[in-house]
């Protein structure tokens, strides 16, 4: 496998999974809270929207950092896959306090529509 194989590959996978992570997490605490997107179920919403742009952000984030650690000097992979992994860890995290957690949007159940399962140390 070439190098530019392998870094699509863990680029794919790893961005992919932590893109469907995000996604679960939200549609737990849109459901927990009882947020609806323009007044619909939540699934299309997160299916056509969500999840593209949480595949693309995680992707082309992880594909970034991998090659700008690399070329930094940072390693020849354990470094890079921890930098990018960390950063992909802090994209999803501002992703869901932006998404997961609607401020604009009435909160009938959660205040603040944060669910009560949601650690209070991370801020949203």
């Amino acid at each position: 496998m070439g190098k530019g194989n392998r870094l699509s590959f863990f680029s794919l996978v790893i961005g992919g999974a932590a893109g469907f992570g995000l996604l679960w997490i939200t549609r737990r605490a849109w459901d927990d809270c009882g947020v609806k997107v323009n007044g619909v179920g939540n699934g299309p919403t997160l299916l056509f929207v969500g999840l593209p742009v949480a595949m693309v952000v995680n992707i082309v984030l992880f594909s970034v950092v991998w090659r700008v650690m690399k070329k930094g000097g940072g390693g020849k992979f354990l470094m890079p896959l921890i930098g990018a992994l960390v950063a992909i860890a802090i994209a999803d995290l501002a992703l869901f306090s932006w998404a997961g957690t609607p401020a604009g949007m009435a909160a009938p159940i959660c205040p603040g529509n944060v669910p009560a399962w949601w650690p209070e140390w991370i801020p949203t």
